[in-house]
């Protein structure tokens, strides 16, 4: 039914809508780990620039400027990828490097927008914007990796915990 990825259509539906800036990291390293698990992979850079809008939105200047410095490094060596991925490269560069600005000098969080420049993209971007209905809470918005569940993730490190120590023992 599409024809770019499904997880880059939610990264940018949680980017542009409801800016759960945690939510993209999440959606597109599952993608980007299952597709190329490339360091310099385009992927990393929008995973990148999520985070660092989620450290600029929580006031964590230091983070949030490394983090755009990487993001930045990152889009300028793949700027061919940005356009078929349908982004406006120069436009979402100028946008970091302003929004990273604005941080230095104490303005408060404003989130960015991605320049969508394919028609294709926009569309279908669009039509899964109406299926994603959000719930909008600031607060969990901003600490959503202290007050999300992690169980799971909890287990499964005391799983590879024991593993590793089982491993150790019979060597």
């Amino acid at each position: 039914m599409y024809s770019y990825p499904v997880p880059y259509l939610a990264f940018l539906a949680h980017f542009h809508i409801d800016c759960d800036y945690f939510e993209c990291h999440e959606l597109l390293e599952e993608h980007w780990k299952e597709t190329d698990g490339a360091r310099d992979s385009i992927w990393v850079g929008f995973i990148q620039s999520a985070v660092f809008l989620y450290h600029y939105r929580r006031g964590n200047t230091a983070g949030a400027l490394r983090m755009a410095q990487k993001t930045l490094r990152c889009f300028s060596r793949n700027e061919q990828a940005l356009i078929q991925l349908g982004i406006d490269p120069e436009q979402f560069l100028f946008s970091i490097r302003q929004a990273a600005d604005k941080m230095k000098n104490g303005a408060p969080f404003k989130p960015i927008a991605i320049p969508i420049t394919d028609e294709r993209l926009e569309k279908e971007f669009r039509h899964f914007a109406k299926t994603f209905h959000p719930e909008l809470n600031e607060r969990f918005l901003t600490d959503k990796h202290l007050l999300r569940d992690r169980t799971d993730v909890l287990e499964a490190r005391a799983a590879a915990i024991a593993l590793k120590k089982a491993g150790k023992m019979t060597m």
